[in-house]
């Protein structure tokens, strides 16, 4: 396991190195091509241990905890109904007629169900990546944040609840309620008091010796892996104990930023630099498994090639959901576009399809793997491409320095010319 850590911070390291040469192609999709050539020279694949969605999603937790982190506690007051509407019916409606659509491709009802319950959770990194150096409109931005910051939780109670109706061939609906109240109070329950406790003890911390960053800034990175660890143990939602353990840090750190500037922006900054690492490793595994299944795949001889029809339609239903989402809560018709586009897939779909695995036929698993895998590429291709013409496009790094140097030589310029008319007079 040590040495798979290694090799994949590694490889991470190389993607960010590539991607400082390259500043206008995705590093998600460099990390991805990384991934792929990893798998690709055996003797680095095999340094790599097989994959299991308990570990991925100690590296998912924190992402969504930093992303917690930078987003406001009024924001989700602000939103508070339409992130219901979004983590918890649309997600429902979008599984409905997903799974429905893939039935009619042949699959069976129950195991088309469990892969468009697999395909409802979406990811923020992933969305702030398709869109780099475009300028999202705020109302899409903000309700796209609020989101994928809550539909995760939901969408792994309906993908528990789908696995159990393909393992026992029954659908219990009381019992998926009970579940889900269960799993989110909980969350939030333990988000709440997890971070309470975290922050009471910095802050003593603080008081007693304001000269410990490090430590604190150790508290403040092992802080997702701790609360996520909790709450699994209780069998309540890590994924929702997290993100409310982030907004509550949120909330803390405006408060504190200018009492201990250097404190909070040495956080930042190791927050940024922490979130780069783990992001790269996400979609270093996706390019990775990639090649490991389709390798297996032609290995036993499989050529089943309908994973990528029910890929398609997984990605092309969940689209026309959300834009008819859009259109109902009375976003323009460019404003639904971009809404349905911007529902990206990414780490906490793969983590998922990973823990179906003893649910269902090895040969059931290959498909929906690649199908979701399929689903995941699309949902950032499509935005890629198409938002390059659809957003305005914001100012390049070397844009952006070109004009402050600008501005500043006229304002030294417009002040010499003001201390000479001084002098003259």
């Amino acid at each position: 396991m040590l040495v798979s850590a290694i090799v994949l911070l590694l490889a991470s390291v190389f993607s960010s190195i590539i991607a400082g040469f390259i500043p206008r192609f995705s590093i998600n999709y460099i990390s991805i091509l990384v991934g792929i050539v990893l798998a690709l020279i055996i003797p680095l694949d095999e340094l790599v241990a097989p994959f299991k969605s308990e570990v991925f999603m100690y590296i998912v937790a924190p992402l969504i905890y930093f992303e917690g982190q930078t987003t406001r506690m009024n924001l989700v007051g602000k939103k508070f109904w339409q992130i219901i509407q979004t983590a918890i019916f649309l997600v429902l409606v979008a599984t409905i007629f997903t799974g429905f659509a893939v039935s009619l491709l042949g699959v069976q009802l129950a195991l088309a169900f469990l892969m468009g319950a697999l395909s409802t959770p979406t990811d923020a990194t992933a969305t702030e990546s398709v869109s780099e150096g475009l300028i999202v409109p705020e109302e899409q931005e903000s309700i796209l944040k609020v989101e994928s910051l809550f539909n995760d939780a939901s969408g792994i109670i309906l993908v528990s609840a789908m696995a159990l109706w393909v393992k026992n061939g029954h659908f219990n609906y009381q019992q998926t309620l009970v579940d889900f109240l269960r799993s989110a109070g909980g969350g939030v329950l333990i988000g709440i008091l997890a971070a309470l406790l975290m922050i009471s003890f910095r802050q003593l911390l603080t008081r007693s010796n304001r000269f410990a960053y490090n430590a604190q800034n150790m508290l403040f990175l092992i802080t997702p892996f701790v609360v996520y660890f909790i709450a699994e143990e209780a069998k309540v939602s890590g994924i929702i104990a997290v993100v409310c353990a982030g907004l509550m840090q949120n909330s803390e750190g405006m408060r504190s930023r200018f009492v201990l500037p250097r404190q909070y922006h040495n956080g930042i900054t190791l927050m940024n630099l922490f979130r780069e690492i783990l992001n790269n490793m996400v979609f270093i595994i996706l390019g990775l498994l990639v090649v490991r299944i389709i390798r297996a795949d032609l290995v036993v001889g499989n050529t089943n090639i309908e994973w990528i029809s029910i890929g398609i339609v997984l990605y092309v239903v969940n689209l026309i959901i959300r834009y008819c989402y859009g259109l109902i809560v009375r976003m323009t018709n460019r404003g639904s576009i971009i809404f349905a586009l911007g529902g990206v897939h990414g780490a906490v779909t793969l983590a998922l399809v990973y823990m179906i695995i003893d649910s269902v036929s090895s040969s059931q698993f290959g498909i929906i793997i690649l199908a979701e895998m399929l689903m995941i590429v699309l949902s950032m291709v499509v935005p890629s491409i198409i938002f390059r013409f659809l957003l305005p496009h914001n100012l390049s790094v070397k844009e952006s320095i070109r004009q402050t140097n600008r501005l500043r030589d006229e304002m030294v310029e417009e002040g010499i010319n003001a201390v000479k008319k001084n002098l003259s007079s």
